[in-house]
C-alpha cells in the first residue's frame, strides 16, 4: 500500500500515531522519550558555545505563521554609555533592541559625561562605531551655555534634546530665556526634542508658535497634555509627540504585581514622568490617532539601585517588550497593524529625517505565539522589567539587518560594530540614489536589462521571508510599478516577498478570513491572443478578490482585426487600465508592449518564450509541498523545446544555485531543452543532465514536472504522433519512484494523456494544488505591482 501512496485508516486515529507514521514515511528523525529530548537539547546548548550557532545557508520553512514588518525605530533610548556601564552599555542595549525587533535607536545625551559638546560627541561616536549591534543616532543635549557652540556640530546629531522638567541627570533647563536661545540658534531644519510635563507643555507650544518651528514632545503621560497637543495640532502648530509603552499599559492602580514580584520596593514603579491614573492612561488610547510615535524611553537601572528606599532612580527598560506589548494590543483590538507601522517606523523616519532602511532590513513576527514575560529572557543589564508576568500574544521571531540575520529565536547573531551611524548611513544612501539603474528609471523609459545585468541582479540577495502580515501591504515593495516579462528579472528577495504574501492570501482563503479590498478602483486588462483557462481566470479572480475590476480585451472583435498594431492597442489600454496582462503566440512581443506602456505589463506567455508567473507559482508550490530546495532533484519531462513553462522555471531556479539542486531533462531528442536555457542554468553552476529514459531518472527525482506535447506547435501531424505517447504517469509506473522523503508530481496543465486520471488521488499528485496556488501568486503579484 505504501508504494501506491495509500494509507490505512488507522493512520488517522490519533495525532500521536499520525506523527510517528509521518516521521517514518518522510524519513524525519523523531524523539518520543522526554528524557532523551531534554538530554539532546542540553547537548545542543553546550555545543553552541563551541561551534557556529546557526548555519544560515540552510534553506528552511517554518510551520509557524510569520509576518514580515519593517525594522522598527525607537526614537528615545538611554544606553548609559559612557559613564554608567553597570546599568547598560552599548552592546547590551543594542542587543536588547534587536531582540525586540528594533533595528534603529536614537540615543539620549544624559550620559556621564553628558553629550553636550564636540569632545563628548567624538568619544561617543567612537564607542558606538566599535560596539553598536544595530543602527543608531545621537542627540545633542542642551545646557545653559552651549547654545553658541553646538550649532557647528549639529549636522553630526539627530536632534537637540532639551530637559524642561526633572529627570535622571543634571541637564534640566529652568530658564525660559535659555530655551529661547536654543530655539534661535539650533538649525531650523533639525528637530528639537523636549522633555515637557504639565505647564511646560503649554510653554513649549507657545515657543513653537513664536519661532514657527517644529518641536517633538517626549513621553506624554497625562490627559491634559495630550488634549493640549491635540488642540495645538488642530490650530496648525508644528508639534509632534510620543508616548511610552509603560504609560499606555501601566497606571497607578494596576502595578501592584510589580511590587509583589520585586519585594514591595516602590522604586520598581518609579519613572519619569510618573505613572498616572487610569483616566490618563485611557486618554492616551482615546487620542492614539494624533500620537505620532511610540518610543520606549528605555532607561535601565539595576535591581540594587531600584531597591534603594531613599532615592531610587527613575526609569524602566523597554526595548525587548515594546513590540510584544503592541502586538498584544493589536490582538485585543486596541491598535491596528497600520498604526504600529506608522508610529514605530513611518513617523519616526519622517520626523527625524531618517534614511530608508531598504528591502533587506526587516523583522519577522510570530503573531500566534502566546507567552508570559519573564525577566530571564532579558538581555539588558538591568535584568528586570515592569511588565513581568504579563501574557503576550505575538513575539519577534527573526531580525534581518542589511541582508544579514542578526537575531533569530532568542539568539543575537550580530557582532559589535554591525550597527551604523544614521548620519553616515544617510549620506551613503543618498549617494546610492544618484546612480540610475534599470530598477529606478521611470517606467516608461525602462527596458529589460541585458543578460549580463540580469545575471548580476539575480544574485543581489536576499534575506528570506517566510510569511507576510496582512498589513505589510502598505509598505512599498521592490517590484512596485515594474513590468514582469522574464524570470531572469526576478531575484530571490523579490520572489520571497511574493511567496510570503501569497501564503498570507492562501491562509486567508483556507480560514475564511476576509481579504482587504486594497485594489479598489484599480483596473486590469488582459490581452489574450491564445486560449487560456487557468492563467486568464486566475488573474481575473485575483483582481476581483482584491477589490479591483477587470476590463476584457477580445482580439477577435477589437481593432486588431482591422490591422491595428499591438503597440497602438497597448497605448490605448494603458489609458484605461492600471495593469495589462498579455498572452501572445509570438516570442518577444510582450517586450514590445512594455516598451510603449506607462503601466505595468505582465507576460502571461509569449509563444515558446517564457511564462514567468507560472514559474513563480511552480517554485512556490515546491516550497510549500516539500519545504526546502536543499539538495532537490527536479526532473522536467515532455515537450521541453516548446514549453515556455519549463523555460521560465529553469531560469527562475537559478536563484537557488547555492542549494545544491540538480535539473534533469527527459524528452525525445527533437523536443530537447533549448540551448539558451541550458546555458543560463550552466552559468549559475547548477548540474544538468539530459535523457530520453524517464524510468532511469525517476528513482532519483524529488519533483517530477510533467508537460504535455504541444500539438499546436508542430507543423506535421506525423511528427506529433511519433512523440505524443512517449511518457505517461500511472500508479503502476510511480511505484518506481523514490520511496524515502517527500516526492511530488507537478504539471502546468492542461494535461492530455501524460498523467492518468487514476493517479489523481495519489498524495504525490500536486498539480491541482499547483493550479490553485496560481490564484494566490497572482493576487500577491498584483498587490505588489500596484502598491504605489
Amino acid at each position: 500500500m505504501r508504494s501506491t501512496g495509500l494509507f490505512r485508516a488507522s493512520s488517522f486515529v490519533t495525532q500521536g500515531y499520525r506523527c510517528r507514521r509521518l516521521a517514518t514515511d518522510y524519513s524525519v528523525p523523531l524523539m518520543t522519550d522526554v528524557k532523551c529530548v531534554k538530554l539532546f537539547v542540553e547537548a545542543l546548548r553546550r555545543l553552541s558555545y563551541r561551534e557556529k550557532k546557526i548555519d544560515m545557508s540552510i534553506d528552511c520553512i517554518s510551520s509557524t505563521t510569520l509576518i514580515r514588518l519593517p525594522g522598527f525605530i525607537d526614537c528615545h533610548v538611554h544606553l548609559r554609555e559612557p559613564g554608567d556601564e553597570h546599568k547598560e552599555d552599548i552592546v547590551s542595549g543594542t542587543a536588547s533592541a534587536l531582540a525586540g525587533g528594533i533595528t534603529m535607536v536614537l540615543a539620549m545625551p544624559n550620559t556621564k559625561p553628558a553629550l553636550t559638546n564636540a569632545t563628548v560627541l567624538d568619544l561617543t561616536e567612537k564607542l558606538y562605531e566599535k560596539k553598536a549591534l544595530c543602527d543608531y543616532g545621537l542627540y545633542m543635549g542642551a545646557t545653559v551655555d552651549n547654545f553658541q557652540t553646538i550649532s557647528d556640530i549639529a549636522h553630526r546629531c539627530i536632534g537637540l534634546k532639551m530637559y524642561l522638567n526633572t529627570t535622571f541627570g543634571d541637564l534640566k533647563l529652568d530658564n525660559m530665556e535659555i530655551w529661547m536661545k536654543h530655539f534661535e540658534t539650533w538649525p531650523h531644519d533639525m528637530p528639537i526634542v523636549v522633555h515637557a510635563e504639565n505647564q511646560t507643555v503649554a510653554s513649549i507650544l507657545c515657543l513653537s508658535e513664536i519661532y514657527s518651528r517644529s518641536v517633538h514632545i517626549t513621553h506624554v503621560a497625562r490627559r491634559n497634555e495630550i488634549l493640549l497637543i491635540r488642540a495645538a495640532k488642530s490650530k496648525g502648530l508644528l508639534v509632534t509627540c510620543e508616548v511610552t509603552p509603560h504609560h499606555l499599559f501601566l497606571h497607578r492602580d494596576n502595578t501592584q504585581f510589580i511590587l509583589n514580584e520585586y519585594g514591595n520596593m516602590e522604586g520598581f514603579r518609579h519613572v519619569k514622568p510618573e505613572l498616572q491614573t487610569i483616566d490618563d492612561c485611557q486618554a492616551l488610547w482615546d487620542n492614539i490617532d494624533i500620537i505620532d510615535c511610540i518610543a520606549t524611553d528605555h532607561a535601565p537601572h539595576t535591581r540594587e539601585e531600584k531597591s534603594n528606599k531613599e532615592n531610587p532612580p527613575p526609569g524602566f527598560s523597554g526595548l525587548q517588550t515594546v513590540i510584544p506589548l503592541l502586538l498584544t494590543a493589536i490582538h485585543n483590538g486596541k491598535l491596528t497593524m497600520e498604526q504600529l507601522i506608522e508610529k514605530m517606523y513611518t513617523n519616526p523616519k519622517r520626523i527625524f529625517n531618517l534614511p530608508d532602511q531598504g528591502d533587506d532590513t526587516f523583522i519577522e513576527i510570530d503573531m500566534e505565539r502566546k507567552w508570559v514575560i519573564d525577566d530571564k529572557f532579558l538581555l539588558t543589564k538591568s535584568a528586570w522589567t515592569p511588565f513581568i508576568g504579563m501574557t503576550m500574544h505575538g513575539a519577534v521571531h527573526r531580525v534581518v539587518l542589511r541582508g544579514e540575520v542578526v537575531f533569530v529565536d532568542g539568539q543575537v547573531l550580530a557582532e559589535p560594530g554591525t550597527g551604523k551611524n544614521i548620519i553616515n548611513l544617510r549620506g551613503e544612501l543618498n549617494q546610492i540614489k544618484t546612480i540610475k539603474t534599470s530598477q529606478n528609471l521611470p517606467l516608461e523609459n525602462k527596458r529589460s536589462p541585458s543578460h549580463a545585468e540580469r545575471k548580476r541582479q539575480r544574485y543581489i540577495s536576499e534575506p528570506s521571508a517566510l510569511d507576510k502580515p496582512e498589513n505589510i501591504l502598505k509598505i512599498a515593495p521592490t517590484l512596485a510599478r515594474h513590468h514582469i516579462l522574464s524570470s531572469l528579472e526576478l531575484n530571490r528577495a523579490q520572489c520571497r516577498e511574493i511567496f510570503t504574501l501569497a501564503r498570507y492570501y492562501r491562509n486567508c482563503q483556507l480560514h475564511h478570513r476576509q481579504i482587504e479590498p486594497i485594489l479598489t478602483g484599480k483596473i486590469l486588462s488582459h490581452m489574450f491572443f491564445e486560449p487560456s483557462t487557468r492563467t486568464q481566470c486566475s488573474f481575473t479572480a485575483a483582481m476581483l478578490r482584491l477589490g479591483g475590476s477587470v476590463m476584457p480585451f477580445d482580439s477577435q472583435v477589437s481593432s486588431i482585426k482591422k490591422g491595428e498594431s499591438l503597440e497602438d492597442s497597448v497605448r490605448m489600454l494603458m489609458s484605461y487600465a492600471d495593469v495589462i496582462v498579455i498572452r501572445h503566440p509570438e516570442v518577444g512581443i510582450v517586450q514590445r508592449a512594455a516598451n510603449v506602456s506607462r503601466v505595468p505589463v505582465i507576460n502571461a506567455g509569449d509563444g515558446i518564450g517564457e511564462h514567468p508567473t507560472q514559474a513563480l507559482l511552480d517554485v512556490f508550490t515546491i516550497r510549500e509541498e516539500i519545504g526546502t530546495f536543499n539538495g532537490l532533484t527536479i526532473t522536467m519531462v515532455g515537450d521541453l523545446k516548446h514549453g515556455r513553462t519549463v523555460h521560465s522555471l529553469a531560469k527562475l531556479l537559478t536563484i537557488y544555485s547555492d542549494k545544491s539542486i540538480s535539473l534533469y531533462y527527459v524528452s525525445p531528442p527533437s523536443l530537447a531543452m533549448p540551448q539558451d536555457v541550458i546555458d543560463c542554468v550552466t552559468a549559475a553552476g547548477i548540474p544538468q543532465k539530459s535523457s530520453t529514459n524517464l524510468e532511469e531518472i525517476l528513482p532519483h527525482t524529488d519533483v517530477l514536472y510533467m508537460t504535455r506535447i504541444q500539438k499546436e506547435r508542430f507543423t506535421s501531424e506525423e511528427e506529433y504522433q511519433k512523440v505524443c505517447d512517449l511518457y505517461k504517469i500511472t500508479p503502476k509506473f510511480m511505484r518506481k519512484a523514490k520511496k524515502h522523503g517527500k516526492m511530488i508530481v507537478m504539471h502546468p496543465l492542461p494535461r492530455l494523456d501524460e498523467i492518468s486520471t487514476t493517479f489523481d488521488s495519489d498524495p504525490r499528485a500536486a498539480y491541482f494544488r499547483q493550479a490553485e496556488n496560481g490564484l494566490y501568486i497572482r493576487m500577491a503579484l498584483l498587490t505588489i505591482i500596484l502598491s504605489k
